[in-house]
Formats: C-alpha cells, structure tokens, sequence
C-alpha cells in the first residue's frame, strides 16, 4: 500500500496534466494551496483540526474564537464555577447547535433500512466530536445522517449495497455507511489533496488492505464496480478516472460540493455518473447558490450552481422529495437554504 504522502503526490502530479473539465473551479483553487500547506505544515494526523480544513471541506459548530484562541482561552475557561464555565463552553462550542441536529436526526428516524443509530464516528483525524447516547458525533456526520434519513423515509435503504459520492471530503458518508452496512461498497470521486485525505482517513477506519488507492487504480485501463466490490469495501477515486468506471452503485450522493463548482462542470459529471446509478440519487446544496466571487481567484463561484438546476441535470430521475428546513438548514430570512433532495430512476 502507498503511503499518505506518495499518494497525494501522485495525485498532484497527475492533476497537472488532467483535463479542465476535472480540474479544481474557481472555488477550490483558491484554497487548494493553504489546504497543502497545512498537510506539510501540521501533518495529516490532526487534519480536522488544520484552519483550512475547517473552511473548505470539515464543517464544525465550534466558534471562530474557539478555532483561534483555544490553546490559551481553554485553560483559562477551566478555572471559572461551574456553572459560568458550562455557560462559556456552550457559547464557544456551539454544542447547542449540535445537540439540536441531533434531536433532529433521532426525532426523523425512519425504522428498518441502514441501521444508521449504531454509528459512532471514530476518533481518527482529531478535531470536534459530541457524545450523545454514547456514540461520537461531528457536524459533517449529523449533516449527513439527517440527509440519509429523508433518503429511508423516500427509498428502500435495506436494500443498499454500494455507493458512489462526489465531493465527498475526507469520507464521513462512507464511514457511516460502510458501519450501517459492512457489506457495502463506497466509493469517493474527490479532487486533490481531499482525495489523498479521504483515502488515509478511511484506511485508518477500516484498514489500509481494504481500501482501494490511487496508486493502484490508475493503473487500471477499466475501473469494474463490480470486481471492486469482491476485493474491497472503498474506493476513493479522482475525477479524470470518471471516464473508465464501469457497472452500477444502487446511491449516488452529491453533499454541498456541486454548489462550490461552474454549471458546466457539473453538466459532464451528471453525464458521466447517470449510467451508473441504478436506483437513487441524495443531494444537500444550496437553493440559492454560493457566494459569486468579485474576479477570478476570490473565494467564491464564477455562475452559481443552484439545487434546482442540479436536479433538472439528472433528467432520467425524478425527484420524490426536497427540503431545506428540517433536514437540510435554513435561515429566517431564506437567505441561506441548503437543500436536500431525494430522487429515483425513471422506470
């Protein structure tokens, strides 16, 4: 097995000369650089913890000042009574925020299917967790848990075996999945160094011996779903080997990441990914669009992608649910709607 750092240099090496249409956007090539830095910087044990991690790709509840002052405010937090203690952690980390997605995701349980209430998140990457029950919790977890329940209440979940995922940061769907169901097969379709990440975080979940990496997929002239699926329980993939994935998954999931990219891009994955989908398709994105960059190289979208014009993108499935309030996240004013939508293949 190729170690951490060959594989994100493969990966990089050959990003250079890969197609632009599976090339980083707008909005990623403004943080792909500070995303490396911190990797050579910090090292990828406590990648969840990196201050550009936190911004593109591992969501937390925590506050910006908890994020940049922790390590001398914590101490000093220590020291109060107790009960102004619990008052100031609570305003530091956001745990309110957490506890209340949680509700939400226990109050939308649908029985039967993936048995999504045994999943606990590992401890693997650092970074914020939240114990409820008894079992770990991070943000992008509890994102996606409330999206898969909307997918078991629309879909038949128990008949999951295999999924592929784009954008799918540093592989929180397939832990949780590959938990509910050990069976399965997840694979993530990811640019650059999120994909080296992906790739490290999932062999540390479930064994380096179980997951397929670039250094021996890219060698494959045809990448068989199927013979993967014999061999391995995951797969993290890059963009330019869309092309050679042959066979079906039975869930495609896009969570947050078509948003961040130009129309035109997401157009060539939908036509790559819709022959391999064999029944679902789960989205979160946003209904209103992503902030429009001022020039070329600003944090931001050149066109924004909207949830409904991603959905009109998948014209041979049609929609069986959306939401944005309660599994998704809105605001009062409807500025911000991050939208969940389940679909199905047209007979």
């Amino acid at each position: 097995m190729t170690g951490f750092s060959e594989t994100l240099q493969l990966m990089l090496d050959d990003l250079e000369e890969a197609p632009p249409e599976f090339r980083p956007t707008n909005f990623w090539s403004t943080g792909l650089p500070a995303i490396i830095h911190d990797i050579e910087k910090l090292g990828i044990e406590g990648f969840r913890t990196h201050p550009s991690a936190t911004f593109f790709y591992v969501p937390v509840y925590g506050s910006k000042t908890l994020r940049r002052y922790g390590s001398w405010l914590l101490p000093l937090v220590d020291k109060l009574p107790a009960r102004k203690r619990a008052r100031m952690m609570k305003r530091l980390t956001h745990s309110d925020r957490a506890a209340l997605d949680y509700r939400l995701f226990r109050a939308t349980e649908v029985e039967g299917g993936l048995a999504l209430d045994v999943v606990s998140e590992s401890e693997v990457g650092a970074g914020e967790r939240f114990i409820f029950d008894a079992r770990r919790y991070s943000r992008s977890m509890l994102n996606y848990l409330r999206g898969l329940n909307l997918y078991k209440r629309h879909a038949d979940s128990a008949a999951w075996q295999s999924c592929l995922e784009i954008g799918g940061g540093y592989g929180t769907l397939g832990e949780i999945l590959l938990k509910a169901q050990p069976e399965g097969l997840y694979v993530n379709v990811d640019i650059p160094p999120v994909a080296a990440v992906s790739t490290w975080y999932l062999q540390q979940v479930f064994g380096a011996e179980n997951v397929l990496d670039y250094a021996q997929s890219r060698q494959m002239s045809e990448i068989d779903l199927t013979e993967i699926a014999t061999r391995y329980k995951a797969a993290v993939l890059c963009p330019w080997q869309l092309p050679r994935v042959k066979g079906q998954v039975d869930l495609f999931v896009n969570f947050m990441s078509f948003q961040e990219m130009e129309p035109d891009v997401v157009r060539n994955y939908v036509r790559l990914v819709q022959p391999l989908i064999g029944k679902n398709v789960l989205m979160r994105n946003s209904a209103v669009g992503k902030k429009v960059a001022q020039k070329s190289g600003e944090v931001g979208v050149i066109d924004q992608v909207k949830s409904g014009f991603v959905r009109e993108c998948f014209d041979q499935f049609e929609t069986l649910a959306t939401d944005a309030f309660v599994y998704g996240e809105t605001n009062e004013s409807g500025s911000y709607q991050s939208e969940v939508s389940v679909m199905a293949r047209i007979s």
